[in-house]
């Protein structure tokens, strides 16, 4: 018997390069333990505490050592300040979520804006724009 379901495990990056299904898993669930982070610590920043914030992605180096958390706040309000206010923190992030997953390494985490929202916009944009 063959198998008719072909799965591909491996998500190509911008650059060309593949991520593995290992970097994927490890990915999300730094997504998942980075948010309940936000949600359930306190972090003593106004700029954290007054806003929510939401995690879109967790992309990982192929070693495993750095991770880029890409966020974006609601309504999209206060992003630079939010952004080195996260950054501060994420020591403190680090070693929260340290408590609840089983890695040697906890990667270092470096958080950016998530462009994907702007872009999509441009693009609906443009196509509103070819439809007239």
């Amino acid at each position: 018997m063959t198998n008719n379901f072909l799965f591909n495990t491996k998500k190509k990056l911008k650059n060309g390069s593949v991520k593995s299904q290992r970097q994927l898993k490890v990915g999300e669930e730094l997504r998942h333990l980075i948010s309940n982070a936000l949600l359930r610590e306190s972090f003593y920043d106004e700029h954290i505490k007054n806003n929510n914030i939401t995690i879109t992605e967790v992309n990982i180096s192929p070693d495993m050592k750095n991770a880029k958390v890409y966020v974006m706040p609601l309504g999209g309000e206060n992003k630079i300040e939010i952004l080195n206010s996260l950054n501060k923190v994420s020591g403190r992030i680090k070693k929260i979520i340290s408590r609840n997953i089983s890695l040697r390494q906890i990667p270092r985490l470096n958080f950016e804006i998530d462009q994907t929202f702007e872009y999509a916009h441009k693009i609906h944009n443009i196509l509103e724009n070819i439809k007239k």
